[in-house]
């Protein structure tokens, strides 16, 4: 099986993880099993299981990362739970609070997207401007942001 992360990824990984987590973070992956090649009608993701060894590499980058893997069709009540509607999606955690997911693989230009979501979680401060801060404090009613992207 081919790596995503090769050595010097891997170290430049390491290393920011190393300078800015703060505290540690769950990773919870729902997903659906990797069929082997096996095309069963409506269990075709084709993202799930490479989603999957690109977090388990990344996790292996930090004792401060735990990823927990979820079969999202066997474990429906934890899946509704988390509001998870597609797979493969990934909950961001730091103790209770889990506010951030990310629908789909995170992989080549969204790489950076997935360490800064790691670590922003793990701080408990993301890199905002006090004006931003200022405007997200004064909401008064939970708000929803989504952000899409489309592959290159």
């Amino acid at each position: 099986m081919t790596q995503f992360l090769n050595q010097s990824d891997s170290d430049f990984v390491k290393s920011r993880f190393e300078e800015e987590m703060v505290h540690d973070v769950r990773l919870t992956l729902f997903t659906e099993p990797d069929l082997k090649g096996l095309l069963v009608p409506g269990m075709d993701c084709e993202t799930c299981a490479p989603t999957q060894q690109l977090l388990e590499e990344v996790s292996l980058l930090s004792e401060k990362i735990q990823l927990d893997v979820v079969n999202h069709r066997e474990d429906r009540e934890l899946t509704e739970s988390y509001g998870v509607a597609r797979v493969p999606t990934i909950v961001f955690s730091r103790d209770d609070e889990s506010n951030v997911k990310y629908l789909g693989i995170p992989a080549g230009t969204e790489f950076p997207v997935l360490l800064e979501a790691i670590i922003n979680v793990s701080s408990g401060s993301p890199a905002l401007s006090e004006e931003t801060i200022s405007f997200l404090s004064s909401l008064e009613e939970e708000i929803s942001i989504k952000v899409f992207v489309t592959p290159n």
